[in-house]
């Protein structure tokens, strides 16, 4: 049903319903909208997905599990962050032909049998069948319906049908729950000399954490919670892991200097956090480099579902992979990085990066010339599309990514190539003398 059939969409082009509104209880935050027709507009307009909190307002002990417990957990709020979110009682009524008409009981909330919920409907992509569609239903009657976990899982899925989505949230919940089994715990190394040597001698990755005594309830999550994950720990088997405090020390020409604050780790912040070195690519430019920070961002806490797009970056340079994990996390899982990573577009994005950061300028500068030289590296008939974008001055290279793909979100043209899936990609960026970063992404397709 598209975003209530002809319900929601009426109210929105015509003006034929008002949403009679429950108003917000005290302390709610000002972000969740209490108009159903108002939040349906903005996501329209915004192009952006909707999740709407059907709730009980006489079940005062579940909605505070909901809104503190669920809603509030540092994953699910950040992504919530992206969405266009509405709170609602059961009996919210439309106007429709000069009567009231409860909004659950239209046949697009059937499977919440007018009862307490939440629904996500999907105005991201106008040319998508399932545009202006609710794709996700998900009923809560008590507090074991719905736990963060589960609505991280659902705020996960990609735009998709409501069938397609019911299948994958059901396939990933039951991975969750495998997950969640105890597993064989992994060992850690707690000497970062003997962690490089043994990596560079099994010629494997290297995970540094990074750890201090200070209490920090993120940091604590992510390596009490999210590295010892079942599905994370599968993936870190293979890898030499390392534990350090942020304070530990290394000889370097006869004299003890800290690890953090070596050239290698800039990207650290000096945070807690980890990083990645690479000693499983020994034929590479980047073996022996470090090729991922991770430091501890306000606000941008480390889940499962991050550690493993962390682990499951492709191989490259530091300022490849980090822009690489920006695109993989944002909410809307823009599908250009499942393609093939291609050397000759990496090269090409570096190249043009470096261009825009040594005169300071962003722009898709000499693109005729640089498009016909593409061209002839793909060849098989491909073309070429390319993307730019830069941070604000001062940032660091994580927070520059994130915010060169937020820009792109902005523009319809560069959303448009990040968020289709390519034949082939290539993404990196580089700092200018003025400290702001300079993003390119290079995709082939025919």
């Amino acid at each position: 049903m598209r975003a209530l059939s002809t319900l929601a969409i009426a109210s929105v082009l015509f003006g034929f319903f008002t949403l009679i509104p429950w108003h917000a209880a005290r302390g709610e935050s000002e972000n969740w909208r209490t108009d159903y027709a108002e939040a349906i507009s903005v996501a329209r307009a915004e192009n952006r997905m909707m999740f709407v909190l059907f709730q009980e307002p006489e079940q005062e002990a579940l909605n505070r599990y909901l809104i503190s417990d669920v809603l509030g957990a540092d994953g699910p709020r950040e992504k919530l962050a992206h969405y266009v979110r509405v709170r609602l009682p059961v009996d919210s009524t439309v106007r429709s032909g000069g009567q009231d008409v409860v909004l659950l009981e239209h046949e697009a909330f059937a499977g919440l049998d007018r009862k307490p919920g939440v629904a996500v409907l999907d105005f991201t992509n106008p040319d998508a069948d399932y545009h202006g569609m609710v794709v996700s239903t998900l009923p809560v009657r008590a507090k074991e319906d719905l736990s963060a976990d589960n609505l991280n899982v659902l705020l996960d899925l990609p735009s998709a049908t409501r069938a397609e989505r019911q299948r994958m949230f059901a396939a990933r919940c039951r991975a969750l729950e495998t997950c969640h089994k105890a597993g064989p715990p992994l060992s850690w190394l707690v000497d970062y000399g003997k962690a490089a040597a043994k990596a560079k001698r099994e010629c494997k990755m290297l995970l540094v954490v990074f750890d201090s005594a200070d209490g920090d309830a993120q940091f604590d999550c992510l390596r009490d919670d999210v590295l010892d994950n079942a599905e994370v720990r599968a993936k870190l088997a293979d890898w030499v892991r390392v534990r350090v405090p942020i304070d530990a020390s290394i000889r370097q020409d006869g004299e003890e200097v800290k690890l953090i604050e070596q050239p290698a780790f800039v990207e650290m912040c000096g945070q807690r956090g980890m990083a990645i070195v690479d000693y499983a690519h020994n034929d590479a430019q980047y073996y022996g480099k470090v090729v991922s920070c991770f430091p501890m961002l306000g606000g941008q806490p480390y889940d499962v579902a991050k550690m493993l797009v962390i682990l499951d970056l492709p191989p490259g340079t530091l300022t490849q992979r980090t822009l690489i994990y920006a695109v993989r996390i944002h909410p809307e899982r823009p599908a250009s990085t499942d393609g093939e990573l291609r050397p000759e577009l990496a090269e090409e994005a570096e190249s043009h990066s470096v261009y825009q950061a040594r005169i300071r300028l962003q722009g898709h500068h000499n693109w005729d010339g640089r498009f016909q030289r593409i061209r002839a590296r793909l060849r098989g008939g491909m073309t070429a599309t390319e993307v730019c974008a830069e941070s604000w001055p001062g940032e660091g290279l994580l927070r520059a990514a994130i915010e060169c793909v937020r820009c792109w979100r902005q523009s319809s043209g560069h959303w448009s190539a990040v968020r289709s899936r390519q034949s082939c990609y290539g993404y990196d960026m580089r700092r200018g003398s003025n400290g702001i970063w300079y993003a390119t992404g290079i995709f082939g397709h025919r």
